[in-house]
């Protein structure tokens, strides 16, 4: 079985003032850098990830392993999420994956763990057409779509991203329960960054 990342961090960040990838968490630890290296850690090959065409990279990481990174810029990324969404899909389709695992730069308490709890969830039930996680009784990425729900993610249009498909009752999927309701937290303001930097140093004492 082969599952491939798609790391989204092509974000515009208008609520920041820019782009938030490359806002520090705490010293020397760039906000889009956390989820990359819990993905890379989790068993996926390759990890796509998909950038605005204009971003300088600073804040991505060294890859665990070089050879299983492909960045990929997203010339339309401005236009919405669907967009960031479609590169990653066709950058990863000469793959050939069985199943891809969907994850966001913004959201830094997602853990290895996690992601491993979705490809696990797959492999025991293939059939699935997605494993996705849950919060206030909301399903929500990061989650994984079997490829057969690809056509329907291609389809997706402007700033909607897999929200609606986890909706659906077309597809049959799977619900995980994170360890923490921190996992959801996602960043788009200064506010928010700010609460997730205190998180973040209680998390590393």
């Amino acid at each position: 079985m082969k599952v491939c990342g798609i790391y989204l961090a092509a974000g515009k960040g208008s609520r920041m003032g820019g782009s938030k990838v490359s806002r520090e968490l705490s010293p020397g630890v760039p906000l889009g850098s956390v989820a990359l290296r819990e993905l890379e850690n989790s068993g996926f090959a390759p990890v796509i990830v998909v950038v605005r065409a204009d971003d300088p990279l600073e804040w991505l990481p060294p890859a665990v392993v070089p050879s299983l990174r492909k960045t990929v810029p997203c010339l339309n990324a401005d236009k919405g999420l669907s967009y960031s969404l479609r590169c990653g899909l066709n950058a990863v389709m000469p793959y050939e994956p069985d199943a891809v695992v969907i994850a966001l730069a913004d959201q830094p308490f997602v853990t290895a763990a996690l992601f491993s709890r979705l490809l696990e969830t797959f492999r025991r039930s293939p059939e699935l057409d997605y494993v996705a996680c849950t919060y206030g009784g909301v399903r929500m990425v990061p989650a994984l779509f079997s490829n057969t729900v690809f056509p329907a993610l291609q389809r997706l249009e402007g700033d909607r991203g897999a929200a609606g498909i986890l909706r659906s009752s077309v597809f049959e999927g799977r619900i995980v329960e994170p360890e923490s309701s921190w996992f959801a937290k996602d960043v788009d303001t200064e506010a928010e960054l700010r609460e997730v930097q205190l998180e973040w140093k209680r998390h590393q004492m």
